[in-house]
């Protein structure tokens, strides 16, 4: 009884970790402008844009992020059950691609959100 052998295993992946790809590109934005001009980020505009900033784009940005995946994926998987009734692997290069759009969106948001910041603290 101790293998565990007859416990259920969990549907789908683990855990999301929510607000890395975020707060990563909010980092190299803000690191691409310090190797810019690193006078611009001396003091307490560092520390506001590279503390305060990642971690408030890791909150926001994560529970935006997962918010999206999560709608895609479950209008993913209705139009795949009255189309299909089983996952194969255009369904799977379909899902990819939101994911990878979904993504590259929240990319382009962040980056958006990051210069506007930067130009702020001018």
């Amino acid at each position: 009884m101790g293998e565990g052998k007859d416990e259920p295993k969990p549907d789908g992946p683990g855990p999301e970790i929510v607000g890395v790809w975020p707060a990563a590109v909010w980092i190299v934005v803000g690191a691409g402008h310090y190797l810019n001009d690193p006078d611009h980020f001396a003091g307490w505009k560092g520390a506001l844009y590279f503390v305060l900033g990642t971690g408030v784009v890791a909150l926001v940005g994560g529970i935006a992020g997962l918010s999206a995946r999560r709608t895609v994926a479950g209008i993913q998987e209705r139009l795949l059950k009255e189309v299909r009734h089983r996952r194969d692997w255009p369904s799977w290069w379909v899902a990819l691609g939101l994911r990878g759009l979904i993504g590259l969106g929240e990319a382009v948001l962040v980056t958006l959100l990051a210069l506007w910041v930067v130009a702020l603290l001018d």
